[in-house]
């Protein structure tokens, strides 16, 4: 179900959009619900800004980065801690996830999602994750197909961003976290 295209091309993105139009033509070549990649910066120490591309609508991701702290999102915590992250696991249990769980089915999110960490340099943090339609009976399998073949994918996307992420990216995708 989830196949890999060895041919997407690997040339650094010249923009915020055209990665973000990327991942929505292979979200849908794939027959995923969602793409989501959050690079977080920190200087001195200290979470700086959150470089987030995805499939997910805007107003989602603004809402989101304004009326939650994702550094107090113990998903998005987990997986800074370099721990793979399964969102049917926290659906239920986590007080933020039940916050958030009514907004995110109004913007077609469902709890069949993977976070998975990626290799940043100093303090950095890079989370990928993988939204897909699913059951409760077939997630466990499709949970492990998307950790293995999505893991190449988010590492190839991540080496196409960096120069990106190194440019000082501006616009509606660049989230400051400090003051």
């Amino acid at each position: 179900m989830f196949e890999l295209d060895k041919n997407v091309k690997q040339t650094p993105f010249n923009s915020v959009q055209e990665a973000t139009s990327f991942l929505i033509a292979y979200a849908k070549q794939q027959g995923v619900a969602h793409l989501s990649y959050w690079y977080l910066q920190y200087q001195e120490g200290t979470p700086d800004q959150v470089i987030w591309v995805a499939t997910y609508d805007p107003a989602y991701m603004s809402l989101y980065m304004s009326k939650f702290t994702p550094l107090d999102d113990p998903v998005i915590n987990s997986v800074m801690n370099d721990k793979y992250v399964d969102w049917a696991e926290w659906w239920d249990h986590d007080s933020l996830a039940q916050a958030v769980n009514p907004i995110v089915a109004r913007y077609g999110i469902t709890k069949y999602g993977l976070s998975m960490p990626l290799r940043a340099p100093g303090d950095d943090k890079i989370i990928f994750s993988v939204c897909t339609r699913s059951s409760d009976a077939e997630w466990p399998t499709q949970r492990g197909l998307l950790a293995r073949q999505f893991l190449p994918f988010a590492q190839s996307f991540d080496a196409r961003m960096r120069h990106l992420v190194h440019a000082g990216q501006q616009g509606d995708s660049v989230f400051r976290l400090s003051a």
